[in-house]
Order: C-alpha cells, then sequence, then structure tokens
C-alpha cells in the first residue's frame, strides 16, 4: 500500500493573511527596523583614488549610516585586473564571499584563494589585503556592525 502526502507550502498562506502566527517569543527584543531592499546598481561606488587603499573600489549596501539598519555591514568590493587592496587590519571579524572572477586574500601571511562561491572568513584584527586575478574580482564583504563608517581601517603601509 503506498500513502501520498502532498505538503502545501505554507508561504502563501501567510502572506495572504489566511495564517497567522505571534511574534517569536524566544527573542529578546522585538526588530526595531523594517525590512528593505538595495539594488547595488543603484549605489555609487567609493574608493579607487587612495593609493593607500590600493585600486579597490566597494558600494556599501548595507549600513547604519546609509540604510534603517544597526546589526551589519553588507558591500561589494570590485577589482579590475590585478587590482588590489593594501593589508590592513580593523577590530571587527570580516567575511568575504566570492560572486566572480578569482584572486588571493593574504591573510597574516598566509594566501587564500577567493573565486566564486567561495568565503573567506577574516578575524578581528588579522591582517589581511587583497589581489585580483588576471580577470578581476567582485566579492561580497560583510561585518557584525552598525555602520561601514565606524570601521577604522589601519593599513600596514601607515604603521611606522
Amino acid at each position: 500500500m503506498t500513502a501520498h502526502a502532498q505538503i502545501q507550502d505554507a508561504s502563501a498562506n501567510v502572506l495572504t493573511g489566511q495564517i497567522t502566527h505571534d511574534p517569536a517569543v524566544n527573542l529578546p527584543d522585538a526588530p526595531s527596523e523594517r525590512a528593505f531592499t538595495v539594488d547595488a546598481a543603484d549605489v555609487a561606488s567609493e574608493g579607487g583614488t587612495d593609493p593607500v587603499f590600493g585600486s579597490v573600489t566597494w558600494k556599501t549596501l548595507i549600513s547604519g549610516e546609509k540604510t534603517n539598519s544597526s546589526e551589519f555591514v553588507l558591500g561589494i568590493a570590485e577589482f579590475g585586473p590585478g587590482g588590489t587592496l593594501n593589508p590592513h587590519v580593523h577590530a571587527p571579524a570580516e567575511f568575504y564571499l566570492g560572486l566572480s572572477g578569482s584572486g588571493i586574500v593574504t591573510i597574516d601571511g598566509v594566501a587564500h584563494e577567493i573565486a566564486p562561491g567561495v568565503a573567506v572568513y577574516v578575524p578581528g584584527n588579522a591582517e589581511h589585503g587583497t589581489v585580483a586575478g588576471p580577470e578581476g574580482l567582485r566579492f561580497a564583504y560583510g561585518f557584525a556592525e552598525a555602520a561601514f563608517t565606524g570601521i577604522e581601517y589601519i593599513f600596514s603601509s601607515m604603521v611606522a
């Protein structure tokens, strides 16, 4: 005997109001912000002009000083062929997630390859820098911080 079960996606019922639910009770605080979207195509690039940073440009998509958010920072870093982000440190940990191209992220002297789908974890206060491959490199970056402007970058070239 074969039993057939049909599993329906309940999200449609939630969205239409046919099913309601109480707020989660395992959270210490209720959410204080509203959901939103950001299209990277609508965000202006920054960087690429200060040789201390290298040739990298970036787009900060989510950050407390730009968006109604205070829990994390998310952006996209972009490099031309052979482009660089010079070695530096900052207190918060960071992640990179490869989107296109390839490159090498050197963390405390150890080289790590980055490519599409590859995640790189950079511990807090670890010296790290990036060199893009011959086709360039794009990666998403993120911090568990309220705002990108609150992260102090200390470039190795600036340390005496």
